[in-house]
């Protein structure tokens, strides 16, 4: 189920240094593309008429639905509609979850959310357990709280190893951390295997899971919202970046029992949510037929990908999400520079996968651009 297909043979480093041309024009990229950036790549001057597939946003942007309400709550943006952000959506999400009670916090995105809980649930002396690779921002949250990242390796075939995750953990683990579907790799945690983790982890210690992905996962996939509504020691981080296409309106929250969510609530920034932001959300949340389009095609477009990479016998690895993870055979720095230079960016280095290259799902129209220049680059 999660075998990857394995190349017979990689691709030549003679051809594709070949395609690299003159070594100062690829040096002279770096200094304006950094390509360890946190978060991907930090804003690009000119870029706007290129190909965006570096950092797993959804190329069919957000829902009808919240475009007019975007357009028809300009009007309102001159007051702070506290009730709104704060109280309304959190009310429509408690209820999209099936939820009764006090169970929601929002914030601006996904990544306040887990600084959130960073801040709350790490410190000096305490540890945080997490999967290497996995998203990065936790980490960096949990270095500036002066806590300790434990990093579990993925298991062989780029999944959770959550067994050597419960093993990790001591009195001193403040926090676990599960990205499902992770990112980068894409791959998922199992409904049993999180139940067995569950069983493990000691009620002292709280389990982040950040499904900022659950939207493109498939079968065997399961929230972990159940545990919420068991009331357990979890938090459920959201987003409306991924799967609603509302990234740059940064609306994202927490599902947790009523004691974590009270203590998390004086952490949480004040009018964080704009109310462009908020009235965008609360369509969007309406709007099912949009999400469940976004899906189809985002996976139709990732199948017509596994066979671009069949065909070039690159090994790639089985995604459950938006993106694919690809084994360019080489340091992919040089090779995230050669897209740059055909106007399409692709996601950043990972230290623990150096060969391997993030891939966000375009539409059609930028997946073939995409398919020109990876012939183009690899001479396949």
């Amino acid at each position: 189920m999660y075998s990857t297909v394995l190349m017979k043979s990689n691709p030549s480093r003679r051809r594709f240094m070949g395609s690299v041309g003159a070594g100062a024009a690829t040096l002279a990229l770096r200094p304006l593309y950094s390509r360890n950036y946190l978060f991907g790549a930090p804003p690009l001057p000119g870029t706007d008429n290129f190909v965006h597939l570096n950092l797993n946003e959804s190329p069919y942007g957000p829902s009808p639905k919240a475009l007019k309400m975007i357009r028809d709550a300009v009007s309102l943006s001159g007051r702070y509609y506290y009730d709104l952000a704060f109280g309304g959506l959190a009310g429509e999400l408690t209820d999209h979850h099936e939820l009764d009670g006090d169970f929601v916090v929002t914030g601006a995105g996904c990544t306040e959310i887990l600084k959130l809980c960073d801040d709350l649930f790490l410190g000096p002396k305490l540890q945080l357990v997490v999967a290497e690779p996995t998203y990065d921002a936790v980490i960096q949250y949990a270095v500036n709280s002066k806590a300790e990242a434990v990093k579990v390796p993925l298991t062989k075939d780029y999944r959770h190893d959550l067994a050597k995750m419960a093993d990790a953990v001591t009195p001193q683990t403040g926090m676990v951390y599960i990205c499902n579907p992770n990112n980068p790799t894409g791959t998922i945690v199992t409904k049993d295997e999180m139940d067995r983790f569950m069983n493990r982890i000691p009620e002292s210690v709280t389990v982040v899971v950040d499904e900022a992905y659950s939207h493109f996962a498939g079968s065997g996939y399961e929230s972990a919202v159940k545990y919420v509504k068991q009331g357990r020691n979890i938090v459920v981080a959201k987003t409306f970046s991924k799967a609603y296409g509302l990234a740059g309106m940064r609306v994202g929250y927490a599902l947790s029992n009523e004691d974590l969510i009270a203590k998390m609530r004086p952490f949480t920034v004040d009018y964080a949510i704009s109310a462009l932001s908020a009235y965008a959300a609360s369509a969007a949340l309406t709007d099912s037929q949009h999400i469940e389009r976004s899906v189809r095609l985002i996976a139709e477009q990732r199948q017509a990908l596994y066979a671009e990479l069949k065909k070039a016998k690159f090994e790639y690895i089985p995604s459950d999400s938006n993106f694919v993870m690809i084994n360019v055979g080489r340091p992919v720095g040089d090779v995230i520079d050669e897209f740059y230079k055909r106007k399409i960016l692709v996601g950043r280095e990972f230290p623990s996968m150096p060969n391997f290259m993030r891939l966000t799902i375009g539409n059609a129209d930028e997946m073939k651009k995409f398919f020109v220049a990876f012939r183009e680059i690899f001479k396949v």
